[in-house]
Parts: C-alpha cells; sequence; structure tokens
C-alpha cells in the first residue's frame, strides 16, 4: 500500500465519485488550492483519514522558488488559517511543534515553533503598548520526541493543555508524500488533528478534538517519501515483492537543509 499523509494524493489514488468525499481545485499566481472534505464513515474507509477539511496550498520548490511565489504561498495558507481558526480564538491558542530537531527530515515542528510570537504571558501589557482591546493568547511547546522525554507527546500536550486551557491546539510537523514533487512544495492544513511522527514512519497517538478535548488544527510540509514508492514508481514492481528492509527506508531531498528552514520560516 502507498503510503501519504496528504489527502489530495490519497483522493488522486482511490476511484472517482467517493460517496462522502468532495473535492475542489483553484489556482492563481502560480499556486494551487485544493479542497477535500470527508463527510462520513465511507470517505473515511476509502481514504484512511479521518472525518474533516483538508486544504493543500502547492507551490514551488520552498528552498529555490521566487520570493514572489513563497509570498503568495504565506498569503494563501495565512489565509486557509484564519479561516479554519477563526471559531477557536476566544480562550487562546496553543502551538505544537512535533518532531525531532536532531533529525532534520523531522524538524519541521521545532523549527516553527522558535519562531512564534508568544503572547498569553504579556497580553494585557502588549494591549496597552499597542493601544488595541483584543489580542489572542498564544503559548507554544516544543514537546520533543518520545526517544528524547519517555513520555508520548499527546501526554505531553493534554497535561498542557489542561493547565493553561487553551481553546484551540495548531500542530506542525512534518509529513509524508507519495510524489516527490509535493517535497517542500505543498503545506497542508486540516480541522481533523494528526498523529505525531507520521512523516517519519513513527506513528504515535492522534492529536485531535477526541483526544485532548479541543479542536486540534493540523499544518504539515511533506519532507520524505518511501523509498519503495520510489523504487515500485520506476521498476512497476508492487511494493508487496520488495524486501523487508526497503520498504522501511525513506528517502529525502538533499536540499532538506534549505526545504526546512525555509519552510519553516513560511509557517
Amino acid at each position: 500500500m502507498i503510503r501519504t499523509d496528504l489527502a489530495v494524493e490519497a483522493v488522486s489514488a482511490a476511484p472517482k465519485d467517493l460517496p462522502g468525499v468532495t473535492c475542489e481545485e483553484s489556482s492563481f499566481c502560480g499556486v494551487t488550492v485544493s479542497r477535500v472534505k470527508i463527510t462520513d464513515e465511507a470517505g473515511e474507509k476509502e481514504l484512511g483519514k479521518p472525518k474533516g477539511t483538508y486544504v493543500t496550498v502547492s507551490g514551488e520548490n520552498f528552498a529555490v522558488t521566487s520570493p514572489d511565489n513563497l509570498e503568495e504561498v504565506r498569503r494563501c495558507v495565512a489565509k486557509e488559517l484564519s479561516v479554519l481558526a477563526a471559531p477557536y480564538l476566544d480562550e487562546g491558542v496553543l502551538v505544537v511543534g512535533l518532531g525531532n530537531k536532531n533529525c532534520t527530515p523531522d524538524a519541521l515542528g521545532p523549527r516553527v515553533a522558535e519562531r512564534i510570537l508568544v503572547t498569553r504571558h504579556m497580553k494585557r501589557e502588549l494591549c496597552r503598548i499597542l493601544d488595541i482591546t483584543r489580542l489572542t493568547a498564544v503559548s507554544c511547546l516544543a514537546p520533543g520526541v518520545l526517544g528524547q522525554t519517555g513520555v508520548e507527546t499527546g501526554e505531553i500536550i493534554r497535561g498542557v493543555a489542561e493547565r493553561i486551557k487553551p481553546s484551540l491546539v495548531i500542530a506542525v510537523d512534518a509529513l509524508a508524500a507519495r510524489e516527490t514533487d509535493r517535497l517542500g512544495s505543498t503545506v497542508q492544513l486540516a480541522d481533523c488533528g494528526i498523529n505525531p511522527g507520521s512523516g517519519v514512519g513513527n506513528k504515535r497517538a492522534e492529536l485531535s478534538q477526541k483526544t485532548l478535548g479541543i479542536p486540534v488544527i493540523s499544518i504539515g510540509v511533506p519532507m520524505v517519501v518511501d523509498a519503495s514508492t520510489l523504487v515500485s514508481d520506476m521498476t512497476g514492481r508492487d511494493q508487496d515483492s520488495l524486501s523487508s528492509f526497503g520498504r522501511s527506508m525513506i528517502v529525502t531531498p538533499r536540499e532538506i537543509d534549505l526545504l526546512i528552514e525555509h519552510s519553516a520560516a513560511l509557517v
């Protein structure tokens, strides 16, 4: 089975006219925006993804694209995120950077966390200085991975969320794609949560409203592809016929350092 974290790729590989799945796509200024909505259990089963809205913003490779294209992608991501997050900003937002900062293809979340402007600890003072009446209280967390902490990521986030009581969690993580052209050129937003570590094939307990008790929006950029997917595409062999060693390997672009840096800045 070909693995992908992108709903738009799962739809393209599935039969047409799926029950419980709607898709639409628009393009402008070199950026493509795709929306996939999974509305019932039939759609969940067919695509292997939970019900929700998945928005994919695709441009050129973030490591080499022009500043104009990167800015257009950023604008589109900001617009789509504002639509998904708008109903949940009353009590503050907890941004979670998932992944391992010491493993470059998995470092997107921690790199994004380093760039977040946190305001929860100085909300009142900022409102006074800026002469504004409303400011979202933003807090941020980079919990690391189970191998570093000995604690499940979901347990850490749930504990923090129960303490500070945000109305929304935004989780950022690296993803896996099926098509190599999508690596470092696509941003997926979803309103149904995420499974930490899915991008590097180390899926942990899901982060969702069901597990945390509050809405979870995920933001991800694909950074890896299964080696077996590449071999299957090049040779025409079924993935099941490949060795188990080959099926356990993942591939990432050689410019991964730049991709992580530019993607983190964009997000």
